[in-house]
Order: C-alpha cells, then sequence, then structure tokens
C-alpha cells in the first residue's frame, strides 16, 4: 500500500476524539444529536500549496469535503482572484483539527440567539498535531497559508516559536522561511471574523494577497 493511501485510510478510522466529540452538539439551536467521528479525508498527494484552517465545519460535516461552507467558498474567491483558477488541483485543504468540533449557543442563556462552532479543545489539537504534520510531510507544498490566528499559533508551535500574546496584525502581509516552505498568514475569512471589520486589517489583508500572488509568480506555481 503507498504512502497516501495508508495515511488517508489512517485518518478516515481515526477515533481520539470519539468521547470528546459525543459530549458536542452538531447544532443545539437543532437538535440534540451529539457529533459524530468524522475526520475530513481531501484525497492527500504532493501539491504546491497547502492551506491551514482551524478545523472542519457544519458544511463541512454533512458533505465530508473541505471547505465547502462560507469561509471556504470565500477563501476559494480570492485566491481565484490571485490567480489560482483550479483550486483543488493546485491547494491541499487541511486544518489544524480534522473532525468537526460542533456549535454551541451564541449566548448561553438565550438558545434563540443562534449558534456558532465550538474553537477545539486543547486534547482534540493534541490529537491531531500528528495527522498535520503528516500532511506537511506528504504533500511537501512550497508555500504553506495559514488561515487565522488559530493555525498561525499551531505553525508557530510546530517551528518551536512563542505562541503567547500573538496578535494576528503582526503576521498578515509578511512571510516566513520554514524549512524550504514559505509561510504566508492569511486572517479567517468566515462571516463571523471580526479582524476584517476593521479598516486597517482590511489594508494588511490586501497586501497579504500581493505577497501570494508574487510568490506564486516567482515559485512559478501560475503564469503573469
Amino acid at each position: 500500500m503507498d504512502i497516501y493511501k495508508q495515511f488517508d485510510d489512517d485518518l478516515r478510522s481515526c477515533k481520539k476524539c470519539e468521547n470528546i466529540l459525543s459530549e458536542c452538539f452538531v447544532d443545539p439551536c437543532k437538535s440534540i444529536d451529539s457529533v459524530k467521528v468524522k475526520p475530513i479525508v481531501s484525497g492527500i498527494r504532493q501539491k504546491p500549496i497547502l492551506l491551514m484552517g482551524q478545523a472542519p465545519g457544519l458544511t463541512e460535516y454533512e458533505t465530508g469535503k473541505p471547505y465547502q461552507g462560507q469561509a471556504g467558498k470565500k477563501i476559494r474567491e480570492i485566491f481565484r482572484g490571485i490567480g489560482i483558477e483550479d483550486f483543488d488541483s493546485l491547494v491541499y485543504s487541511s486544518a489544524v483539527v480534522k473532525c468537526y468540533p460542533g456549535r454551541k449557543y451564541k449566548t448561553k442563556d438565550m438558545p434563540s440567539s443562534g449558534s456558532e462552532d465550538r474553537a477545539p479543545v486543547t486534547e482534540m489539537i493534541r490529537n491531531c498535531r500528528p495527522l498535520l504534520e503528516q500532511q506537511i510531510d506528504l504533500v511537501n507544498p512550497q508555500i504553506i497559508v495559514t488561515l487565522g490566528s488559530f493555525p498561525l499559533k499551531e505553525y508557530l508551535r510546530l517551528s518551536d516559536q512563542r505562541t503567547s500574546k500573538i496578535k494576528l496584525d503582526q503576521y498578515v502581509e509578511k512571510s516566513e522561511a520554514w524549512d524550504e516552505k514559505l509561510i504566508i498568514f492569511f486572517p479567517h475569512t468566515s462571516g463571523g471574523a471580526r479582524w476584517l471589520n476593521i479598516t486597517s486589517n482590511k489594508k494588511l489583508f490586501i497586501k497579504a494577497q500581493t505577497l501570494l500572488r508574487t510568490a506564486l509568480i516567482d515559485k512559478d506555481i501560475i503564469n503573469t
């Protein structure tokens, strides 16, 4: 069995977080169904770009495919504007946590306020870290794009850098070399993310997109 199929099979069969997820709701505003262990398997292979998000959302949980929800559609649109016409052929979609962590009420005492995704707990992050490291090794990307502060902090852990008192605006529009890879930092693109509501942050994001496009051209991943 080749190493790529073996990884996908191992990821698909992973149950490390089963006890954690059994206590989380798929969407508490609609039912009391608990989250099932359903790692998102993208079909791993070498690609020039690896996109690292936080965790699958509800749409990904329902479809079994990565980056299908609002944030995913937005990042695909952004990448298309940068020059990546065929997202799935050039980008391997990954996340710090491989399973949907469930949702919670936006306001604890007011279920009518709606629900939002839970942040993955520390144990889930630790359980998934070896899988993320394997993904990076097997995909062997030239460029890694982190999507938001959560994967930014995980990248800093993996590269043995400090993770305390980290602010996203310290990194967006900048890049770092990590081994032979270039790391470029993006904000999260979900409608619920507030970071992009600040005008100065929007300008940083535009610069980050320009930085990514330049890197893609320099590495002959796209044409001018």
